[in-house]
């Protein structure tokens, strides 16, 4: 874990309240492996006084790439940031994906959960037979699929909820056929907590190795003021900051 003062080179707005930025950070970048977040300090003052959680996109050192939606006040403050300034950022933090040689992997990511899965696929595409499934409820709300396509993929699977591109209807809905024809080894997901509730009931039947990337409110990002707890099946309380934000997808305990 570094504490750097990483240098905004980039930003970018991709429409509809998206943004990405690539940023200078070589510690940050050496380190950083696919599901770690970072932590950013949006402001140089208390206000916004906690830092906020960003995954991390992809990493080629010295540069990380964040990508986030504005979401409320300290999105917005981290919106205003230009080619220039700086940032304080914490991390990486967090488990990671295993890299899983070898292995036929199948990534599912819905909207924003698309993070952690791109930077596995740009780390490790090359190496083994990757499949992605990616979803959210229209085009404007995947506009990193040019980028995507750039990924060393074997197959490439979109679903949007009004049918404004790739197939209609949610992500879950195609799963299973995918799994049955492409026979993956393991499955990697991100997205809504709905979503990953309804993968692993989805996925119950089939011999895979599931694993999820869970998303939480956070304010300190490294376990020690317990606020993003989540339930698991065993009634023990696991912390996504450093515990996670990687479990077995059959661990947690989903709402029904």
């Amino acid at each position: 874990m570094h504490d750097e003062r990483g240098l905004i080179e980039e930003a970018r707005s991709l429409g509809g309240d998206y943004h990405l930025l690539k940023i200078v950070a070589p510690r940050i970048a050496g380190a950083a492996k696919p599901g770690n977040f970072v932590m950013v300090r949006i402001s140089p003052t208390l206000d916004p006084l906690l830092r906020r959680p960003l995954g991390i996109l992809e990493s080629r050192p010295p540069y990380i790439w964040l990508y986030y939606q504005v979401r409320g006040g300290g999105t917005r403050l981290l919106a205003g940031h230009r080619p220039g300034d700086g940032l304080d950022i914490l991390g990486p933090l967090g488990n990671s994906f295993p890299e899983m040689p070898g292995k036929r992997v199948l990534l599912v990511a819905g909207g924003r959960g698309i993070v952690p899965l791109f930077h596995y696929a740009r780390a490790y595409g090359e190496r083994r037979a990757l499949l992605l499934l990616y979803g959210g409820r229209g085009k404007t709300d995947l506009p990193l699929l040019e980028r995507i396509r750039s990924l060393r993929l074997e197959r490439l699977f979109i679903f949007s909820e009004d049918g404004s591109i790739g197939l209609k209807g949610r992500l879950t809905e195609g799963l299973e056929k995918i799994v049955r024809e492409e026979r993956p080894d393991a499955t990697l997901s991100c997205g809504p907590e709905a979503m990953l509730a309804a993968l692993a009931a989805l996925l119950k039947p089939f011999p895979t190795h599931d694993l999820a990337s869970l998303e939480a409110r956070m304010a300190c990002g490294f376990g020690a003021c317990h606020g993003c707890v989540v339930p698991t099946v065993s009634g023990a309380l696991r912390k996504v900051c450093d515990e996670g934000p990687v479990f077995p997808l059959e661990e947690i305990q989903w709402p029904t």
